[in-house]
């Protein structure tokens, strides 16, 4: 029998996901659509935003499409942001990535849009990090630009070339705003652990 109570979350919008660390237990981060991320502070029992530092310039990066806590290091955590894929935000994504649980942010700018509140958003977590290489990390895009990979620790990216189905559905292919008729693109990304060992990639990867 489980005892449901309410959780403050002093944000907008859905959280379309929450995700645990795999080592560290009540270690937990929410993403919101709109309204930043968030991480469980089990002493207060209550969620700390951990995007408020965003301003106005870069308002899009408040809604977050993926969040990623490393289970080798559980300092480590990611986040890919951005809100709109169509031209309602006129920035581009970016993937966040944090050694310190969110209390701090280095930003890399990506050369194409996220949608953290875009159709799709609660299909799964885009950004994954290698369990047994935690410098590797891979991102599936939306609007047909394919797998996207990391091996510095989410300091640089690129294209996975070989990758071969960016996806091809569209909620609504008649919507000409661009919300609904967007292709969502790649929507999760996991590995398969018994295909690795500790201080190499894992080699298989489900996309």
């Amino acid at each position: 029998t489980y005892t449901w109570r309410n959780a403050r979350i002093d944000g907008g919008g859905f959280v379309p996901g929450i995700v645990f660390n795999r080592s560290e237990p009540d270690l937990a981060y929410a993403r919101t659509d709109i309204g930043g991320a968030y991480r469980w502070q089990e002493s207060t029992r209550s969620w700390i935003p951990l995007l408020d530092s965003v301003g106005w310039d870069d308002w899009g990066h408040t809604g977050v499409v993926s969040i990623a806590s490393d289970s080798a290091d559980p300092d480590r955590v990611y986040a890919a942001v951005g809100t709109y894929t169509n031209d309602w935000d006129p920035g581009n994504g970016a993937v966040m990535r944090s050694a310190d649980r969110g209390a701090s942010w280095r930003k890399t700018a990506l050369p194409f849009k996220l949608g953290g509140n875009m159709p799709g958003r609660g299909m799964g977590e885009r950004l994954a990090v290698d369990p047994h290489d935690n410098d590797v990390l891979y991102l599936g895009a939306p609007s047909g630009h394919g797998l996207w990979r990391s091996t510095d620790a989410g300091v640089t990216w690129s294209q996975v070339t070989s990758f071969p189905n960016p996806g091809n559905y569209a909620q609504d292919p008649d919507d000409e705003s661009g919300y609904a008729s967007d292709n969502q693109g790649v929507v999760w990304v996991t590995f398969d652990e018994s295909t690795g060992t500790a201080g190499s990639p894992t080699r298989t990867v489900y996309v």
